[in-house]
């Protein structure tokens, strides 16, 4: 995976649980095994093979490092083989190539907000300053959400950061895109997200936001051009 496609993997809800149960199983792994190789906790580790828990893109990487396996056999069918591969060493250890920190283009951020679901947004002006994370949509270079009328978001107005990013910790890198603009109501039918991207609770649509975008900047780290980047 590199930098390019961090964060563009989503997992298959129907495979994944007995993928991984079974390349466990296959390993003579248990469940605490899996949390110490990938650092994560054996309960989040147990709720992703019993299928109540989604990983991210980041996450679903680390296990399939620990199950020795690639990211594409986990979400295989069930009948498939598995890639047996050496795991790479854990994050610090490995003597890869140097990272640098770069800007990235307008271009580049508008792309990775369109790869993302999840964002944060802060509010800048209130008695109470927040950051909670929320499902969105990009309408044009403006941010969309919708929540229910009676949760802090639906109060959200004037001035707001909003952030999303994408860190793959095993390989060293990641980027961010950061928006400065303003939240305001959005009370038109050809803004409201569709069924499929609208708030994940589904009594969490009542009202909708728009963040009208002012200023949009990101950054990325990757391996340094010329030690073996991809």
């Amino acid at each position: 995976m590199t930098e390019e496609t961090a964060g563009t993997v989503r997992p298959s809800v129907d495979a994944l649980p007995g993928r991984l149960a079974a390349r466990r199983r296959e390993l003579g792994l248990s469940v605490a095994d899996i949390a110490r190789r990938t650092g994560l906790p054996g309960t989040w580790v147990s709720s992703v093979e019993s299928g109540s828990t989604a990983p991210s893109a980041p996450a679903l990487s680390r296990l399939a490092d620990a199950l020795e396996t690639t990211v594409d056999d986990l979400l295989s069918a069930p009948s498939a083989g598995f890639t047996h591969r050496v795991p790479p060493r854990p994050p610090g250890q490995d003597p890869g190539p140097g990272r640098e920190l770069v800007e990235m283009t307008d271009e580049e951020c508008q792309a990775h907000l369109l790869l993302q679901l999840v964002g944060r947004i802060a509010a800048l002006d209130g008695p109470d300053p927040f950051v909670l994370p929320v499902n969105y949509v990009m309408l044009g270079r403006d941010v969309i959400f919708c929540t229910a009328a009676d949760s802090v978001l639906a109060r959200v107005e004037g001035p707001v950061l909003f952030e999303v990013d994408d860190i793959v910790d095993a390989a060293r890198i990641g980027w961010s895109v950061l928006i400065r603009g303003t939240a305001e109501r959005d009370s038109d039918p050809a803004d409201v997200p569709s069924a499929a991207e609208a708030p994940w609770p589904a009594d969490r649509r009542d009202v909708c936001i728009r963040i009208r975008a002012e200023h949009v900047t990101g950054r990325r780290v990757r391996p340094r051009v010329g030690e073996g980047a991809g």
